[in-house]
């Protein structure tokens, strides 16, 4: 008698997760971008919540998330050197957990696995229960599928989290962003950039502009040249890698300058990280790594966007970099990164 009269539950729930399922899916294009009412996000940088059974979690399907979600920040020191970092810390609960009050976090992945769902789905959502949250919801009907949905998403799965971490920091950009700071470098440089308040100018003279942030215990600062388009030599890797180190030397010396030739450069033994791509119609080269202060104890991460600029016929670089000794690199990276996806040149066609 107690196995007939649980099959009525068990069809009921099977039921309202297959309506669920429908109607997730029908609401992933209008819940996205729509913020009003919503309660801001909560939780860290870099922190994702996954919503999944304990037997989910501690089993392979667990262990595959676990392992794309935690591997190595780029650009970062690698695994067994000092300031190495995961791409997320990852927190787990139970779906029985997920409440009003945990329903805000800024990055969460819920995972649902039933023989009523009929195919492995994976499913974006942004602004979904808080403004600025990311949300992928998971579906498979069993957890071989559930395995292969996260290998075959593994990398959509960091994009789209990642990117969500750095848009984050783009609309603080702009929203608290240095006015007369922004102003500044685009009356005397012609690049459109949104500095946020923090910021101040070191250098601004030339084709050359230094603007830097100095909170406790971490320096955020941002480089900016540019110089005659000649040939497409200058955005090949082993040239651009040179050319930057030769630019960098008389600009950025080290604390023991001139006394000794100190000065910031690329870490030649630790490969750069590279890819192009288009951003509104404008070419990029990208390069992540580690600089260091020649002949000083100083380093951290870099990234660089360098760009061509047709109509005035002109490549520019900027060269956002980190330096912090005492705390983690992920956070701060990524929020220099901010800094370069809001560049645009003056009548740039999107």
């Amino acid at each position: 008698m107690k196995a007939k009269s649980a099959q009525p539950a068990q069809t009921a729930r099977l039921c309202l997760l297959a309506l669920a399922i429908i109607m997730i899916a029908s609401l992933s294009s209008c819940k996205s971008g729509q913020t009003v009412g919503l309660p801001p996000c909560t939780g860290k940088p870099g922190e994702i919540l996954i919503v999944m059974a304990d037997d989910l979690y501690k089993g392979a399907a667990g262990d595959t998330l676990l392992g794309i979600l935690t591997q190595e920040e780029p650009a970062l020191p690698r695994t067994g050197m000092e300031g190495a970092e995961p791409m997320f810390n990852v927190l787990h609960l139970p779906p029985a957990a997920l409440n009003n009050t945990i329903r805000p976090a800024r990055n969460m992945i819920i995972v649902e696995v039933g023989p009523e769902i009929p195919k492995p789905l994976m499913k974006v959502f942004k602004n979904y229960w808080a403004d600025e949250q990311v949300l992928i919801w998971l579906f498979a009907p069993d957890r071989d599928q559930l395995v292969a949905l996260v290998n075959s998403n593994g990398k959509a799965i960091l994009d789209v989290m990642r990117d969500g971490e750095v848009d984050r920091q783009v609309a603080y950009n702009i929203k608290y962003q240095n006015t007369a700071l922004t102003d500044q470098i685009l009356r005397n440089h012609d690049i459109k950039i949104n500095i946020p308040k923090g910021f101040a100018v070191k250098v601004d003279t030339g084709n050359f502009a230094w603007v830097q942030y100095d909170p406790a215990n971490e320096t955020q600062g941002l480089l900016l040249w540019s110089y005659p388009y000649t040939s497409e030599k200058q955005l090949e890797l082993p040239y651009l890698q040179q050319f930057t180190n030769h630019f960098l030397e008389p600009r950025l010396p080290g604390p023991s300058a001139p006394k000794k030739k100190s000065f910031m450069s690329i870490v030649p033994d630790i490969n750069v990280i590279t890819r192009t791509f288009m951003k509104n119609g404008v070419y990029v080269r990208e390069m992540r790594g580690l600089w260091e202060v020649k002949t000083d104890f100083m380093g951290g991460p870099f990234i660089s966007w360098t760009m061509v600029d047709e109509k005035r016929n002109r490549v520019v670089t900027a060269f956002g970099f980190v330096y912090a000794p005492k705390i983690g690199k992920r956070n701060p990276i990524r929020k220099v990164e901010s800094l370069l996806k809001t560049i645009e040149f003056p009548d740039q066609v999107k």
